[in-house]
């Protein structure tokens, strides 16, 4: 894309309403981080912009089209994809896309799955919201999220464990989930959700192993473990990874650069996550599921108009070198939109400032879909 012409689309967001720049310079939301215990200098912002400039969001419209935010989402980083897509008759139709079907890393957005399955086992009749949940030592993981410092054995409801899941980004309630829920279930989950390759995923890590296999792991042990067929990861990851002392991580504060980003990881497409997501507001809709677009809708990381959109869900996560976000929501006129977007660099850390504007752009012009 020629300097020019991105320097022109920069100078239009310029001219937009301080509200629909947030973060240009720092002043707007970040995206909900999975930074699996990286240094606080590389963790994204999760707290929403509460400012009255934020809080007076101009009524959506952009001279943006389609074409401009193309460009510009593909001058921000080496890889990147981006889905547009209106639920009808519970199946996301798809309104732009920009390599969609890519495989990328998505980080905590993986978490959907996990919700996923706790939505399916508390309609069989197996799991309740209010049912009490223990938080046990081995199942204690690192950063993002404050429940690792729990007692061993203190008890949360699911209800809570899930919006810490969702809303913080909670790893340690992530991990005592995927436990509870089982591991193999959240993998076969991911086929009734419509991810188009479980097998990405299988053996599913859970945030502690991965942060284990990434940070604390030899080179060679890793390409071992990688090279291995599922059942004999599933068995290292049995007899060392789930052993190793939580002390081995002290080294995550030294990460300076992205690691193995596109071999160890969580991996889904945007249509991926669309269908995921589809498939978690059709679920709502059963009686007694009500709280799942609850425990999606507590963080919200971009700033909407509520005047626009009365609901919006969200999950989004990141690394070093990635961040991505998923959006579900609703229009004041009634119709669901889903807005999905990922950012990744294996080589070298994110600039976020012309990340935020270019997430805010892909999201107003949805708000303005005929």
């Amino acid at each position: 894309m020629e300097p020019q012409k991105i320097a022109g689309i920069a100078r239009h967001l310029e001219q937009l309403p301080v509200s629909r720049r947030q973060a240009l310079m720092g002043g707007g939301a970040g995206i909900a981080a999975a930074t699996l215990g990286l240094p606080a200098s590389t963790r994204m912002a999760a707290a929403q912009d509460a400012t009255p400039a934020a809080a007076q969001v101009a009524t959506p419209a952009t001279a943006l089209s389609w074409d401009d935010f193309d460009q510009l989402l593909e001058a921000t980083a080496p890889h990147t994809a981006a889905l547009a897509a209106e639920i009808i008759d519970d199946v996301p139709v798809l309104i732009h896309g920009v390599n969609e079907n890519d495989v990328m890393p998505v980080g905590s957005s993986f978490k959907w799955y996990v919700l996923g399955t706790i939505a399916q086992q508390i309609e069989a009749g197996t799991l309740d919201w209010e049912q009490l949940v223990a938080i046990e030592a081995e199942h204690k993981s690192v950063p993002s999220g404050d429940l690792r410092y729990a007692p061993d054995g203190a008890e949360y409801t699911l209800r809570y464990l899930a919006e810490r899941m969702m809303q913080k980004s909670d790893n340690t309630a992530t991990d005592v989930l995927i436990y509870l829920v089982g591991r193999e279930n959240v993998e076969a989950m991911m086929t009734t959700m419509g991810h188009h390759d479980p097998s990405l995923n299988i053996p599913l890590l859970t945030t502690r192993e991965f942060a284990f296999l990434k940070l604390a792991v030899p080179t060679a042990e890793l390409d071992a473990y990688l090279a291995a067929s599922v059942d004999e990861r599933r068995q290292i990851l049995t007899d060392k990874i789930d052993t190793m002392p939580y002390e081995a991580l002290a080294v995550a504060d030294n990460q300076t650069a992205p690691i193995e980003l596109f071999r160890l990881e969580w991996f889904a497409t945007r249509t991926d996550l669309a269908n995921a997501v589809t498939w978690i507001r059709l679920q709502s809709q059963k009686e007694g599921m009500k709280p799942l677009t609850e425990v999606i809708a507590l963080e919200t990381q971009l700033v909407f108009n509520g005047e626009v959109w009365p609901y919006v869900g969200f999950k989004g996560g990141s690394e070093l070198g990635m961040v991505n976000g998923t959006w579900l929501l609703m229009r004041a006129d009634g119709r669901w939109f889903i807005y999905s977007i990922i950012f990744a660099n294996e080589d070298a850390s994110l600039d976020m400032a012309p990340i935020v504007p270019v997430m805010e752009a892909g999201r107003d012009i949805v708000a303005v879909t005929p």
